[in-house]
C-alpha cells in the first residue's frame, strides 16, 4: 500500500494534536487539583463522585439539624432549670411568710410573689433562634400571657403541646422539644403561684397548702430539665458521629477526585518531551517530503 505525503502529514498533525490535548488536560488537572473535570473524563469515577457529593450534602444538613437541635435542647434545659430555681424561691418565700415573725409583712410577700410570677412568665416565653421553646408546635407565638392586672396566666389558645422532631439521618428523627404542656404542666404552676400570692393578700395564707406542692412542681421542672439535657447530649453525639462520617467521605472523595500531583507532573513532563521530539522530527521530515512532492 502506497503511503502518500498527505497521509504522513495528516497522521503527524493528528498525533501532535492528541499530545497537545493530553498536555492541556494534565495542566488543567494540576491547576484545578481535580483529575475528573467532566463525566466523559472517567464515567465510573464521575458517578462515584456524584454519589459521594450527594451523601456529603445530606450529612451536612443532618449535622446542621443536630447542632440546631442541641442548641434548642440546651436552651430548654437551662430555662427549665431557671424555672425550677424560681419555684424554689417561691417555696422559700412561702416558708418565711409562714413564720409568725413575718405575719405583718405578708403584703410585701405578696408583692414579691407577684414579681416572681412575672419573671416566671418571661422565662416560660424564652426563645431560641427566633422560636418559643415551650410553644409545642406553635413556635411563633408566645405560649404564655400574663394578664395586665396579673390576675391570670393564659396559654396560647392554639395550644402549647405537640412534638417537634428533627431529621438526623435517612428514616431517623428524634424529638427535640419539651412543650409547655409537658414541661410546665400547662398553666398549673403559674396558677399555684397566683393562689399563693392572692392568699397572702387576702389573709387566708396557709403554708401547708403550698410548700409541698411548690416543691413537687420544682422537682417536676428539674426532671424535665434533665430530660432536655439528655436530648442535647444525644444531639452532640450524633453531630460528632456525623462529622466523623463526613471526614471519611471526604477522604474517599479525595482519592477518587483529586489530582495526584506527583503522578500528573511526571506524565506532563513525559508528554512535553514527546511533543518536543515530535516537533523536532516533524521539522526535519515533513518539510523535505513536501518539497520533494512539489518538485
Amino acid at each position: 500500500m502506497r503511503i502518500t505525503e498527505g497521509t504522513i502529514a495528516g497522521n503527524y498533525l493528528y498525533n501532535l494534536g492528541q499530545t497537545r490535548e493530553r498536555i492541556v488536560k494534565l495542566q488543567t488537572q494540576l491547576a484545578s487539583g481535580k483529575q475528573v473535570l467532566k463525566a466523559s473524563d472517567n464515567p465510573q469515577s464521575a458517578d462515584t463522585i456524584l454519589r459521594l457529593t450527594d451523601s456529603m450534602n445530606q450529612r451536612d444538613q443532618y449535622v446542621k439539624n443536630a447542632i440546631d437541635a442541641q442548641g434548642a435542647a440546651d436552651t430548654t434545659s437551662t430555662t427549665l432549670g431557671q424555672f425550677s430555681d424560681m419555684l424554689m424561691s417561691v417555696k422559700e418565700l412561702a416558708v418565711r411568710a409562714s413564720s409568725t415573725a413575718f405575719i405583718g409583712d405578708r403584703t410585701t410577700f405578696a408583692e414579691q410573689a407577684d414579681q416572681m410570677l412575672s419573671e416566671m412568665v418571661d422565662i416560660a416565653n424564652t426563645k431560641f433562634n427566633g422560636k418559643y421553646v415551650f410553644g409545642g408546635t406553635e413556635t411563633m407565638k408566645a405560649p404564655y400571657e400574663l394578664a395586665a392586672d396579673g390576675s391570670t396566666v393564659t396559654a396560647n389558645p392554639n395550644g402549647i403541646d405537640g412534638v417537634i422532631k428533627v431529621q438526623l439521618g435517612e428514616n431517623i428523627s428524634n424529638q427535640v422539644n419539651i412543650s409547655g404542656e409537658s414541661g410546665l404542666k400547662g398553666t398549673q404552676l403559674f396558677d399555684l403561684v397566683i393562689q399563693l400570692r392572692d392568699s397572702l393578700k387576702n389573709g387566708t395564707f396557709d403554708a401547708a397548702n403550698f410548700v409541698d406542692k411548690i416543691e413537687s412542681a420544682a422537682d417536676h421542672t428539674l426532671n424535665q430539665a434533665s430530660l432536655a439535657a439528655s436530648y442535647a447530649s444525644h444531639f452532640q453525639s450524633v453531630s460528632e458521629n456525623l462529622d466523623q462520617q463526613q471526614l471519611q467521605l471526604k477522604q474517599y472523595l479525595s482519592m477518587v477526585q483529586d489530582t495526584d500531583v506527583a503522578e500528573a507532573t511526571m506524565k506532563l513532563k513525559h508528554e512535553e518531551v514527546m511533543l518536543d521530539a515530535a516537533l523536532n522530527t516533524g521539522g526535519r521530515v515533513i518539510p523535505k517530503t513536501l518539497l520533494d512532492f512539489l518538485r
